[in-house]
């Protein structure tokens, strides 16, 4: 017993929870908790094991067989014993019975709790299904409905334990790394089950128009569900909105990133984080489990605001709803316009520059609203070529909304604008006329749904 309660200078941390067994006895070497001796009784064993368990493959009719079916039965073998020794309290009692229990035996109490396991995968994917959502995404439909079914219909512990036999296209929150075979199908689907306990939570009609907002083919994407819907739930906690509405059009989205502009990631994982509790709260969220995995995303989201405040790409975090049968109209606010003298310095700065960059990166550092973007257009006198290139640094949206408050119709343009927003107005036309034809089409749907104030 005393061998057992010594404790280990392993950091179980740094193992292979795929290849836990090998990374085990690599690191018990180099540690010396395992000695030359007891590392070649060890591989000698392994192999012994592999050659009884070829001769149950071929049905005891050969004892040899190809080099890769060799290695996968070996693979299968090593991987069932990581499962039982994964099962022990800690690294010390795992080394224990590495060295004193033969390897044989390792590997029947590994297939034991192997069985286990595929009721364990049985009754995830039950809970998987029963909690199924309605949504028109092929990826997340065809994984649930077709995926799993190799695997449930064809796994074979004796030589493949090690395999996935499935066809999973859908994307998780938290993605499933350093697992296989059965561990790596039950960690799926119980993640899986988590999204959709905190996707249910809300109707399906507006999950599908929150999707529609961040993409109208969603339904052919491979993009995570949860994720959207845990961000705009956010969004809707920000502006104390009701969570369960999902809906943040463009003016509350200009108002989350005005409120949180400028401001450090650590600052914006604090209120990501008081978000989340006022969310489990108003949605009343008591699963402990579900908590967890949804908390454990808040550094990832916070990492992508800062990342699209610093992009000017917010409207990607927060999405608003889009109904892609209705014609509803949604306002589009043009941000708040700078003091007039932190303007006028600007506009002198970007007149005296000799060299296009200077004055494109006097745009970045400075310009953060569409309203400024427009006047400094307005006001740089920019060649049609320096103007594509400014345009360039607006999205969709925003180029919709531009062009919304600038009718490019010259006869219009001649009599009620200036001379420096009608040479704005000829350049925005001329980079309509160059630009792809579907972001062009894109524009214009997103024209018919805004009004610009």
């Amino acid at each position: 017993m005393n061998s057992i309660d010594k404790h280990s200078k392993i950091d179980e941390q740094k193992l292979s929870k795929e290849f836990f067994f090998q990374s085990l006895l690599q690191e018990a070497y180099i540690q010396g908790e395992l000695s030359q001796l007891e590392s070649e009784r060890i591989q000698g064993e392994c192999l012994k094991l592999l050659s009884e368990s070829t001769e149950r493959y071929t049905k005891g009719q050969s004892s040899s067989v190809r080099v890769e079916t060799a290695q996968n039965i070996m693979a299968s073998n090593l991987y069932t014993i990581s499962i039982y020794l994964k099962s022990l309290p800690n690294v010390s009692t795992a080394i224990y019975h590495i060295i004193h229990e033969p390897i044989e035996k390792l590997y029947e109490y590994g297939y034991a709790i192997l069985k286990r396991k595929i009721n364990v995968a049985h009754y995830f994917f039950h809970l998987v299904d029963k909690t199924k959502l309605k949504t028109q995404n092929h990826a997340y439909n065809i994984t649930i409905d077709e995926g799993f079914k190799p695997f449930f219909g064809t796994y074979e512990i004796n030589f493949h334990a090690h395999e996935i036999c499935c066809d999973i296209d859908y994307q998780l929150i938290h993605p499933v790394t350093d697992l296989a075979g059965v561990e790596y199908i039950i960690q799926y689907l119980e993640n899986l089950y988590y999204e959709n306990l905190f996707c249910q939570k809300f109707d399906a009609d507006i999950i599908h128009e929150v999707m529609c907002g961040y993409d109208e083919n969603y339904k052919d994407l491979l993009d995570n569900l949860c994720e959207q819907v845990l961000q705009n739930a956010l969004g809707c906690i920000f502006l104390k909105k009701p969570v369960q509405s999902l809906d943040l059009n463009l003016l509350d989205i200009q108002k989350i990133e005005n409120e949180l502009q400028g401001k450090k990631q650590p600052f914006i994982f604090d209120q990501l984080l008081a978000a989340t509790n006022e969310m489990f709260e108003d949605l009343e969220i008591s699963n402990t489990s579900v908590e967890h995995y949804l908390l454990s995303n808040l550094p990832k989201i916070a990492l992508k605001i800062c990342t699209a405040l610093e992009t000017n790409s917010i409207k990607k975090v927060f999405v608003p709803r889009f109904n892609p049968h209705s014609k509803t109209i949604v306002k589009y606010y043009m941000g708040v316009k700078m003091d007039d003298k932190s303007y006028r310095d600007i506009v002198s700065e970007l007149l005296s520059c000799r060299y296009f960059e200077d004055k494109l990166q006097i745009i970045n550092e400075y310009i953060k609203t569409l309203a400024d973007m427009e006047d400094i257009i307005i006001a740089g006198q920019f060649s049609a070529a320096e103007a594509s290139t400014v345009f360039d640094l607006l999205d969709d949206i925003e180029v919709a909304a531009l062009i919304k408050h600038n009718p490019i119709n010259q006869e219009v343009n001649v009599v009620e604008y200036s001379e420096a927003e009608v040479l704005m107005q000829k350049n925005l036309k001329l980079y309509l006329e160059n630009m792809p034809t579907e972001r062009l089409a894109n524009i214009h749907k997103t024209m018919s749904t805004i009004e610009v104030i």
